[in-house]
């Protein structure tokens, strides 16, 4: 994964990322979006067959935009971890009751 700042000011952040697509974006924007000091957040893939996409994040005053998306990226690793977890927990009850019912 390459990033690479395009535009860049006080409450207003423009990034270029190659190698990823929606799947990523799709949850770092909704991730943003849920951020109190974010405006507007979105991506955009500039072509359908090449592996970029562009970030945009404008923030209210007195937030970040870098720090606004650090704050998301924090709490998407919070998210996954939590599911992971669960998803654990859930497959050992699932190896527990079918060893019983052997």
């Amino acid at each position: 994964m390459k990033v690479r700042i395009i535009e860049k000011d006080k409450n207003f952040l423009k990034l270029e990322i190659e190698g990823e697509g929606h799947t990523l974006f799709n949850f770092v924007q909704t991730l943003l979006l849920q951020e109190k000091g974010v405006e507007i957040a979105g991506y955009n893939k500039p072509h359908p067959l090449k592996e970029n996409t562009i970030l945009h994040l404008r923030t209210k005053e007195g937030t970040s935009p870098e720090e606004a998306l650090m704050t998301a990226i924090e709490k998407g690793k919070t998210e996954v971890n939590g599911f992971q977890s669960t998803f654990e927990k859930e497959m050992a009850k699932q190896e527990s009751n079918r060893r019983r019912t052997q």
